[in-house]
């Protein structure tokens, strides 16, 4: 069944009104949205910031059924905006995209080659010139490691970050399933939310976490969360508001692309739990910086310091973020900005 045509009608019109209710605030000079078709999808890439700066960074936004648009918005990302001109992309099915192609057909691959297109389109675009960064958050971070792995994307880049990326499924499962034991307990004997602990170290001592279904991975994800906020407190995303992307967070798009998003994840759901790169990571010979939430139960830091001791480069960095969980560009944006820019700075 081709389910993504049942909602092409209703994406464009509701990405049409977003555009709409945007206009009153958007400044064409400092901004850019377009379509980019590839392989029967037309993704929506939004370029904000100092695009004179010829350093471009690509952010592959979590999920799956996230959207580019949800991390342009807050601190973090005005900070970098200053500085370099941000690409925020719905991938594939996800956010405003729309396309005509089977559910079924979807596979990390075709994200991948998605991935690859996009950055060969913004060399061509803006400059062959340009400096090209590629960053993944959350499932970003797998799709961007697969595209580096299995594309010829990264010629087209200085560098590559994962910022609390999910490059491989079954061992973050194992992670955070140690992860749980180790704080539970430790909380539990504080007194600190103690049926909210127990209620976790009773799911996870259930779970073979060598071989984790779909379910209990599901459930690993959601107590994931929670966990992270009996212990991190607060955040400075708020530091500043641009009225232009509240406008464009608060237009009707919101409902599509949650149900876009939600088939799209439904679809490419069984091939990212089982999705393991780490034996490959070798295969990513450009500069790469890993970075990770001291407290990202979902994503968990050890998984960065996997990844970072078996990429194939020596020009690679690591750091964690000691009040933060799954989204240290949130919590502690001005510190997380720092890192990044030093990074790109580095090797631009």
């Amino acid at each position: 069944m081709n389910t993504n045509r049942i909602y092409k009608g209703i994406l464009f019109l509701f990405f049409s009104l977003s555009l709409f209710a945007c206009n009153e605030v958007i400044e064409p000079d400092t901004d850019e949205r377009f379509f980019f078709r590839h392989k029967g999808a037309d993704l929506v890439i939004q370029v904000d910031g100092n695009t004179s700066s010829d350093i471009f960074v690509l952010l592959l936004h979590g999920g799956p059924g996230g959207s580019g648009h949800e991390y342009n918005t807050g601190a973090y990302s005005e900070l970098l905006e200053e500085k370099y001109a941000m690409v925020y992309l719905d991938q594939r099915g996800q956010g405003a995209s729309q396309g005509s192609y089977n559910t079924s057909d979807l596979t990390l691959q075709l994200f991948s080659d998605d991935i690859a297109a996009v950055a060969q389109m913004l060399k061509k675009k803006y400059g062959e010139n340009i400096s090209l960064f590629l960053a993944g958050h959350s499932w970003g971070g797998l799709t961007g490691t697969h595209a580096l792995i299995n594309t010829d994307v990264q010629k087209h880049l200085k560098g590559w970050m994962e910022w609390d990326g999910a490059h491989d499924i079954p061992l973050l499962n194992r992670y955070a399933v140690t992860m749980f034991h180790k704080y539970a307990r430790e909380e539990i004997e504080k007194g600190n939310f103690v049926s909210e602990w127990q209620e976790i170290l009773d799911f996870v001592e259930g779970v073979d976490s060598l071989n984790v279904s779909l379910d209990d991975g599901g459930q690993i994800n959601s107590f994931g969360f929670d966990a992270e906020s009996y212990l991190v407190q607060g955040s400075d995303s708020g530091a500043t508001e641009n009225p232009r992307k509240w406008a464009f967070l608060s237009s009707p798009i919101a409902p599509a692309a949650m149900l876009s998003g939600n088939v799209t994840a439904s679809g490419i759901q069984a091939e990212t739990e089982a999705a393991s790169l780490t034996s490959e990571l070798g295969k990513i010979q450009i500069p790469s910086l890993f970075l990770s939430g001291k407290y990202d139960f979902v994503v968990p830091p050890r998984l960065a310091q996997s990844a970072f001791e078996r990429v194939g480069t020596n020009e690679k960095e690591f750091h964690i973020f000691k009040n933060s969980g799954h989204s240290p560009m949130d919590t502690e944006a001005i510190a997380f900005v720092q890192v990044v820019s030093a990074f790109i700075d580095k090797y631009k």
